[in-house]
């Protein structure tokens, strides 16, 4: 007798941003890996999106989206979000059509699936493009829908706020325990000028450790690193005559600062 598949190529499909990110639980991965065993197409979708994955912690060039691939984008953000607000009201699919994987895994893992494509993509294309910005508010929704839905992998969020030099400064720093990668999105600096450079630090009793340079674009400036944020007391924005980064410690005014002891996510670690 033939025992129903736990999964499809529809389901891994809504899956495989988190499977690529490591953020599935037990469950969800054991039937992804039985479906991946069966399924050469999506074995193949999977090392594609691994290999941009493997990108994550870097720095990318920006490249320009063509708004076809913006569209699409933004338009499978609200598709899901259209989708989660009408499975408050009614089942999202016929009892009768719903594999045994559906009825078990519920709404968390699509949403977590989703805010982990939307933060690769976020953090790929650096928020260079004025575009981005819809992106974010999006993520920012979708971190709230995953939080509400107590799924584990909600992220930590940090609020940043600029100093003197910056008042009209703000932006968020995001942590991810899982995959230990933070991003960084911070809007209202002012521009740069010649060679200057926004550059990032973690701060633990006052000793700053760097953390890249952020990327500038259209009023928003962003940064992704890989690392425990465990001990850590703050972030800080400084900015540097450049072009290189400053080694052990800024040289130029802090001009946006945060706090790591209080997330304001309901992530326990």
């Amino acid at each position: 007798m033939e025992t129903e598949p736990l999964m499809n190529c529809q389901e891994f499909e809504e899956l495989s941003g988190a499977y690529a990110l490591d953020a599935l639980t037990e469950e969800e991965r054991r039937a992804a890996d039985e479906h991946l065993a069966q399924c050469p197409k999506c074995s193949r979708a999977l090392q594609q999106l691994r290999s941009v994955v493997e990108l994550f912690p870097l720095t990318v060039p920006p490249v320009e989206p063509s708004p076809r691939v913006k569209e699409r984008i933004l338009a499978r953000i609200e598709e899901q979000a259209q989708q989660q607000r009408l499975s408050q009201i009614q089942p999202a699919w016929p009892a009768q059509a719903e594999s045994r994987f559906r009825q078990r895994a519920g709404k968390r893992w699509r949403w977590a699936a989703l805010a982990a494509v939307a933060v690769l993509l976020l953090s790929l294309l650096g928020g260079s493009f004025a575009w981005n910005i819809s992106l974010q508010q999006q993520l920012s929704h979708l971190q709230q829908q995953v939080a509400l839905l107590g799924s584990p992998e909600a992220p930590a969020v940090y609020s940043l706020r600029g100093t003197a030099r910056a008042s009209s400064a703000r932006g968020e720093v995001m942590y991810f325990p899982r995959q230990q990668v933070t991003v960084v999105v911070v809007y209202g600096l002012p521009p740069l000028q010649g060679t200057h450079v926004y550059q990032g630090w973690l701060l633990r009793h006052q000793r700053p450790t760097s953390i890249g340079l952020l990327t500038v674009e259209n009023g928003v400036a962003t940064l992704n690193f890989q690392g425990p944020l465990a001990g850590y007391d703050s972030l800080a924005i400084s900015l540097e005559n450049g072009p290189q980064p400053s080694l052990d410690a800024p040289k130029g005014p802090v001009v946006a600062l945060g706090t790591l002891i209080n997330s304001q996510a309901n992530y326990h670690g």
